[in-house]
Order: structure tokens, then C-alpha cells, then sequence
């Protein structure tokens, strides 16, 4: 992580160590986020393939639900990670067995108690789209 302050630094930590249901996503990095924006990296290992050994279509919801929070997080003035209210998920490309994959948050608009977000997920190796996600957050 190279530009957060220290105040968002702590929630993000315990939002991605909250376990439950994101301890799917095995590998999860959290390599930047600031100012709306994020930035993580995940490899496709074995917990995140469907049957075909690709990037399972869940897990890239999930992928787009988590940075995209991440990304909410840090335009919110108290860093609220809202509950999501919508979300949807356009897949274009595999993320294949061993691929490394780079997912980009970025805010579209946050108010008082909506936030909208976009989320892709690129093949760190040659850049190709793998899957683009949208969402909105009611923040509490």
C-alpha cells in the first residue's frame, strides 16, 4: 500500500481480516487505495476455479463486491463500507489456472447515503479484460 493515511490503513486491515465468507478469496492483496480508488491482486489458485480451472464467476462478484468497497471506504469521510444494494458483473475473458489478475476500484459518486462504483478485473500478464462489475452502496 503506498499512499493511505494511517486511520484508513487500520479499517481496510480489518475489513479484509474480518473472515467469514471473503476468506474464499486466498491470496487477496491489497496493493493500493486512496482517494475512491483501489487497487488488488489476486492469483487464480485452486479455491477460486470453477470446474474448468478458470476464475469461478462467484468469485469475480465477490472480487468486484470487496474492492469496490475497499474503494467506497476510502471517499467516505468516516469510511463507511455500506451494504450493497446492487451489483452486476459482465464476463469477457477467463482468468486461467495460475493467472495472476489485478482488479481496479474506482468511485463514481458518493453522497450522504449512496455510493456508486466500478470494478475491473484485468490479466496482469497481457491486460486483457477479464470481467467489468457496478455497484451501489447504501452507507449506514
Amino acid at each position: 500500500m503506498r499512499r493511505m493515511d494511517a486511520g484508513v490503513r487500520e479499517r481496510l486491515q480489518a475489513f479484509l481480516q474480518m473472515g467469514g465468507f471473503d476468506q474464499a478469496l486466498v491470496g487477496l492483496e491489497l496493493i493500493d487505495a486512496a482517494a475512491g480508488r483501489a487497487r488488488l491482486r489476486i492469483v487464480v489458485e485452486r479455491p477460486l476455479q470453477n470446474l474448468s480451472g478458470n476464475l469461478h464467476g462467484g468469485a469475480i462478484a465477490s472480487l468486484v463486491d470487496d474492492a469496490g468497497t475497499i474503494a467506497i471506504m476510502t471517499a467516505d469521510k468516516d469510511g463507511r463500507p455500506g451494504v450493497t444494494t446492487d451489483l452486476n458483473v459482465s464476463y469477457f475473458s477467463a482468468g486461467r489456472a495460475g493467472d495472476a489478475v489485478l482488479i481496479d476500484a474506482e468511485v463514481l459518486k458518493t453522497g450522504r447515503r449512496i455510493a456508486y462504483v466500478s470494478v475491473d478485473l484485468r490479466r496482469e500478464a497481457d491486460g486483457a479484460r477479464i470481467a467489468q462489475g457496478r455497484m451501489t452502496k447504501f452507507l449506514a
